[in-house]
């Protein structure tokens, strides 16, 4: 999706510096400013939030800015900057309902004064006509595929014909509003690969393919045939300036799995933007534990309880051995007063434990939510 913006900036000390300084810097110097700049916004100032949201914007990192420019819309809702780069962060991360209800909010806070609502209007409509161009595209592409595959099913596929279907599945599945998974991707991708193992193209995509589905052991052989087939491939440099350990690269790695935690608390609250975004993810990767488990909370939190345990029945069904769902679909059965179920899937959380600090950590997660009597029996169980 594709809109005119870019980010805003206004008299706030040290943003215009930032915004002439970081650009230009390097890789490693970018990551030491950032991790700098995350250290000072840690402590809650307003300034320092501001600064590092700008940053990780002007380094092409908006979903992690996404989450400092929605806390500061709490901490500045009178800036009208803060509320402009919340919405376009969200374009950036496909989060199109997700940027027009941040400028919903911000036509609300700014109700009274019409010169920034009439800014505020004019991003609303270039927001929905971009919406409405990206539908449109999204349903080319959707035909596009069902012709593809009628063709290649019919046996009349041309060469590439493989490559451009896993292309277009891909960008599919990225897509807000698509409706194509991971798994068929996949399937895709591996097909194309089988039909032609040698060809770059395929393999490229292959690994992209394998590394936003987490499959580290198959990327890894795709990586090594790709590094044969084409050592100067452009998808092999940008993978390896990702997997750099720079100074910036755990704190990264930490902050995005703080957002998850935080989209994930953000949804149970009752955050339906959070949630939006949940469902989102889900659709795209329909076997990603952690987020359903999420949802399920967010569920039985505002009381759907009929809809949450359909969920969980159906995690448990899809997820046994999963130590992670076993762990936690201990606790929502026991808060269910399920106390059967709930045994059923602590003594699996044991059984299927990597580690003996995840077995110590079922223990203490029993205790800590009241759960002592499933202690009882389990460890000789398992």
């Amino acid at each position: 999706m594709s809109v005119s913006w870019n980010w805003a900036i206004d008299h706030t000390p040290g943003e215009v510096e930032l915004a002439q300084e970081l650009p230009g810097l390097p890789p490693d110097s970018a990551g030491q400013r950032l991790a700098e700049l995350r250290e000072r916004a840690a402590g809650g100032d307003p300034a320092h939030l501001r600064r590092y949201a700008l940053a990780l914007s002007l380094r092409g990192q908006p979903e992690l800015a996404a989450r400092e420019w929605a806390d500061l819309t709490r901490l500045q809702p009178s800036s009208l900057p803060v509320w402009f780069n919340l919405a376009f962060a969200r374009v950036l991360c496909d989060r199109p309902e997700g940027a027009a209800d941040a400028l919903r909010r911000a036509r609300e806070a700014f109700a009274h004064h019409p010169e920034a609502v009439a800014l505020i209007d004019a991003r609303a409509r270039e927001l929905q006509g971009a919406r409405g161009r990206a539908a449109q595209t999204l349903r080319l592409q959707e035909l596009q595929i069902a012709a593809l595959r009628e063709r290649l099913a019919a046996g009349c596929g041309e060469a590439g014909d493989r490559l451009r279907l896993t292309g277009l599945l891909r960008t599919v599945m990225l897509s807000p509003g698509g409706n194509v998974t991971v798994d068929e991707v996949l399937a895709a991708a591996r097909t194309a690969h089988a039909e032609a193992p040698s060809d770059a193209a395929v393999l490229e995509l292959l690994v992209l393919v394998l590394t936003q589905a987490q499959l580290v052991e198959e990327q890894t052989e795709a990586l090594r045939k790709l590094e044969e087939t084409a050592p100067h491939s452009d998808v092999l440099a940008r993978l390896r300036e990702l997997s750099r350990r720079n100074p910036s690269f755990e704190s990264d790695v930490d902050a995005f799995t703080s957002r998850t935690r935080d989209l994930i608390g953000r949804t149970i609250e009752g955050d339906p933007e959070a949630e939006a975004e949940i469902r989102d993810r889900l659709r795209q990767y329909p076997d990603a534990t952690e987020y359903r488990i999420g949802l399920i909370a967010a569920l039985d939190s505002r009381g759907e309880r009929a809809e949450a345990l359909r969920a969980a029945q159906a995690l448990a069904a899809d997820r046994d051995g999963d130590h992670y769902a076993h762990f936690h679909l201990t606790q929502f059965f026991w808060h269910r007063g399920d106390l059967a179920e709930a045994r059923r899937h602590c003594v699996r959380a044991v059984q299927t434990a990597p580690t003996a600090q995840d077995r110590e950590e079922v223990g203490v997660m029993l205790r800590v939510v009241g759960a002592e009597a499933l202690i009882t029996g389990v460890a000789g169980d398992a």
